[in-house]
């Protein structure tokens, strides 16, 4: 009962429907963050940086489609409009893999930089202090308060207790890996792939090659 509370009704694709919706805009966040960490090291021309971008850029793209594709496959159940389930579920299985890259991809780019920073705010108020972190954290678009300001947020997003907790959150959220890829399995339309392939067995015979390779008599 307590299963087909969910499943016999539209309550779990509707539980995990918002679940991506919220991820949609995590991750257009976390590109942002990446797009600064580039901006903020003055490296955005850098053709290797610019192709992590792009993997970025694609992957928060991809979820965002795949969020759409939902609304836009969904069905009228009733009074009521429900997101396509097997978008859903094919959803799940790709980002609970794609997250964690995602982080460590972040990380990649902003280096030492996550480390590099004054311990607290009131480093700033002790003038020597002050200096010598004005001489440490520079930036070619921001002074050296903006670069830390900008930095300890990128630290909370990919790399603190908070952030650690966000990732393995991401990564189990819809349970362990092997029931969100049975959630696939099981509403994907298998018919409509294999039919393609009966059809295509369908449209020859293996007797009529023999006929044809058999030597005639002569």
């Amino acid at each position: 009962m307590c299963q087909r509370q969910f499943h016999a009704t539209p309550a779990h694709v509707f539980q995990n429907y918002q679940a991506q919706i919220r991820l949609m805009v995590k991750m257009r966040f976390l590109v942002g963050i990446a797009r600064r960490i580039a901006e903020t090291n003055g490296v955005t021309n850098f053709p290797q940086v610019r192709e992590t971008l792009g993997v970025l850029a694609a992957q928060s793209t991809m979820v965002d489609a795949l969020v759409h594709a939902m609304e836009v496959k969904g069905r009228m159940l009733g009074a009521y409009f429900v997101p396509d389930a097997h978008t859903l579920y094919s959803a799940q299985v790709l980002t609970q893999q794609l997250y964690a890259g995602v982080i460590l991809a972040l990380r990649d780019l902003a280096g030492g930089g996550l480390i590099m920073l004054p311990s607290s705010v009131q480093d700033f108020a002790d003038p020597e202090l002050c200096s010598l972190i004005e001489k440490t954290q520079q930036s070619p678009v921001t002074s050296s308060k903006g670069r830390v300001k900008f930095f300890k947020l990128a630290w909370d997003a990919i790399g603190s207790e908070f952030a650690s907790r966000h990732t393995q959150y991401e990564m189990f959220y819809a349970g362990a890996t092997f029931v969100t890829k049975g959630h696939s399995f099981r509403t994907f339309d298998w018919d409509r792939c294999t039919q393609l392939v009966d059809h295509m067995l369908d449209s020859y015979s293996l007797d009529d090659e023999v006929d044809r390779a058999a030597p005639v008599a002569a």
